[in-house]
């Protein structure tokens, strides 16, 4: 017993290697921790950059927009699997991107001077913007600011937005500053309400970099004023209100984003069939049955109107759709967008406007399907349901993505999220490129793996994903601290 006793007592020195473990931790944490914020610091830097003095079609906003991505979608990445930044950090960065947003004019897009000129027709000029397009008014103060593509084109908004653009319009009156403002502020509080309920839903700082750093969500969203981040918040809360049992509430909410654009409905799908996956029949009916109800009371008494401008959609093709290699090589002329009048009719372009829009339908319902089943919640058949039109159909810019991201941002995103945020980033890249190609080395090295690679294998990469089950692993919380020793660097 003697002999036990003198074995287990206190060890005086461990000698030189036990002493040079905890150096070794102390070195690993700091080199995570340098890593981490040097990933933050990219990120903001080049979307500051991206929105504020960077051109609007260049090689350098490519590389850009691809820096911010990279950097913020790494973060996010390794944030999820094992925390290290804490919330004060985070979120001090996204404030400082969307900030800068806010105070910089309209860099990437002119959609708020139309918004704004919509609203106009209703104030100033007493006039449907369903029967009127701007180039009535070609003495409005607002009619040179919105885009030459728009200006002979009425809304193709729902009554919701119009009228709050109407609202805007009444309070900006015929200030410039004042109108941006309050569209750039709506997004920005849009956004911003998007990610609190994502983070009371996660609590997790990697589900807030992979939706407010992203830069098609966030900043340039934002800084563009779009209606499409208010579409996301209203079917993010849909999602959520399916989860409390509301479904008269979810019901109402995403009807609320179909009175903004249409093709939100598409979200309708992944709410009713997670539903439906889970015996929630009564709920499915509730949900469909509320979503028509107030789109009905919405669209009443514009519904004559508003129908002849959804017949006369636009059947272009965006620069980073799937379908835009087989429209150029048909068409050439940069798939038709170098033409005199690219919104003339074309047959052709009719055909891919049908052929795109059934793939949205058959990827909703076929992606949806297949995610309902191993969903935990609502939130991912809805955002996947919502993200097939960014993905499949022929007309799609990056910040479409903003109807389907608040749903699919996660502690530990879906292998069919990071497809999604993929896609926002290579469509705002693509949106980034010159308006049609000029030969340059940047355009050459960018144009064809942006606009007529990567948006095929993403649409592929979105299928192959939602129909193979996700595999689960051990790993840590998004909530825990760094190396599972001491605090979070930047706060709790």
């Amino acid at each position: 017993m003697g002999q036990h006793a003198t074995t287990l007592g206190p060890v005086t020195d461990a000698g030189p290697a036990a002493r040079a473990v905890p150096s070794q931790i102390t070195r690993r944490m700091t080199s995570t921790r340098a890593t981490r914020l040097g990933l933050l610091g990219g990120s903001v830097v080049a979307t500051v950059v991206l929105v504020t003095v960077s051109a609007r079609h260049s090689s350098m906003s490519v590389a850009l927009t691809l820096v911010a991505a990279a950097c913020s979608g790494a973060l996010a990445w390794l944030e999820a699997r094992q925390r290290v930044l804490g919330l004060h950090l985070v979120v001090g960065a996204i404030a400082v991107v969307f900030v800068v947003a806010v105070l910089a004019p309209p860099l990437t897009s002119n959609d708020l001077w139309s918004y704004t000129m919509y609203g106009r027709m209703v104030t100033a000029h007493g006039v449907s913007p369903y029967t009127h397009v701007p180039r009535d008014f070609p003495g409005d103060p607002f009619f040179t600011r919105v885009s030459p593509l728009w200006r002979g084109r009425a809304s193709v908004f729902g009554p919701l937005w119009v009228g709050w653009s109407s609202l805007g319009a009444g309070i900006a009156g015929t200030s410039a500053l004042a109108a941006r403002l309050f569209f750039q502020l709506t997004a920005a509080a849009a956004v911003t309400a998007a990610l609190v309920l994502v983070w009371r839903r996660t609590r997790s700082t990697a589900a807030l970099v992979f939706l407010g750093l992203q830069p098609a969500f966030g900043a340039v969203a934002i800084n563009g004023g779009h209606s499409d981040v208010v579409i996301g918040l209203a079917i993010l809360a849909a999602a959520l209100a399916l989860g409390r049992r509301r479904a008269v509430w979810a019901g109402v909410l995403l009807g609320a984003a179909v009175l903004i654009k249409i093709t939100a409905g598409l979200a309708l799908v992944g709410l009713v069939l997670w539903l439906w996956h889970r015996s929630r029949v009564r709920d499915a009916l509730v949900v469909a049955a509320a979503c028509a109800a107030t789109v009905v009371v919405g669209y009443l008494a514009f519904l004559r109107d508003s129908a002849h401008v959804l017949q006369s959609a636009d059947h272009t093709v965006t620069v980073a759709s799937p379908w835009n290699g087989i429209a150029d090589l048909v068409l050439g002329s940069d798939a038709g967008r170098a033409w005199a009048h690219p919104l003339a009719p074309s047959s052709f372009l009719d055909g891919i406007w049908l052929g795109g829009t059934v793939t949205v339908v058959v990827l909703a319902v076929v992606a949806a399907w297949c995610v309902a089943r191993r969903a935990t919640d609502a939130r991912l058949s809805t955002g996947v349901s919502a993200a097939a039109y960014q993905v499949g159909a022929a007309y799609s810019y990056p910040w479409y993505a903003a109807w389907s991201l608040p749903c699919l941002a996660d502690g530990h995103p879906d292998p069919i999220a990071w497809v999604v945020w993929a896609q926002a980033t290579v469509a705002l890249a693509a949106v980034k490129l010159a308006a049609h190609p000029n030969g340059t080395f940047g355009d050459v090295v960018f144009r064809w793996p942006l606009t007529y690679l990567a948006p095929p294998l993403l649409l592929i990469a979105f299928v192959v994903t939602a129909v193979r089950p996700r595999r689960v692993t051990r790993r840590n919380s998004g909530t825990e601290p760094a190396l599972g020793r001491g605090p979070t660097l930047g706060g709790s």
